[in-house]
């Protein structure tokens, strides 16, 4: 188990990994992550990325504030070569994380699960292609 907290100074996250445990290795991260706290977060989900033998589970589930450097490290690190042949899921159990992933598009793009009802990823918002008119 490793915990890490964001600066010193700030109201900020703690991220604390459990695993790996059948090949997953959970992050589970509780508090702000705002733009204050984008590059200890990113850094913080790199080492446990590396240290995740098949797949990154990131339980959002104490988190009390989700901005969109929050947004931005997801994508991150499910986009980072390091996460090549390995999984990334995220947990998210209310909609203070899953109203900014809704907005942005990326309930249909990330692995997500734990969602309240209410935030049921939709369906591809740009819909079947449409032929120009004639």
């Amino acid at each position: 188990m490793e915990t890490v907290h964001g600066l010193a100074d700030e109201p900020g996250f703690t991220l604390v990994t459990d695993g790996p445990h059948d090949g997953e290795l959970v992050a589970r991260v509780t508090g702000t992550l705002d733009s204050a706290h984008g590059p200890e977060l990113q850094a913080s989900l790199l080492g446990a990325l590396r240290a995740a033998p098949d797949r990154l589970v990131v339980d959002l589930s104490g988190v009390t504030f989700f901005g969109s450097a929050g947004v931005t490290a997801l994508v991150w690190v499910s986009e980072h070569p390091e996460s090549a042949g390995k999984g990334v899921r995220v947990v998210a159990t209310s909609r203070i994380v899953t109203g900014p992933l809704e907005m942005t598009g990326l309930l249909l793009r990330l692995d997500v699960s734990g969602m309240p009802p209410e935030s049921v990823p939709p369906t591809d918002p740009t819909g079947p292609a449409v032929p120009p008119s004639a």
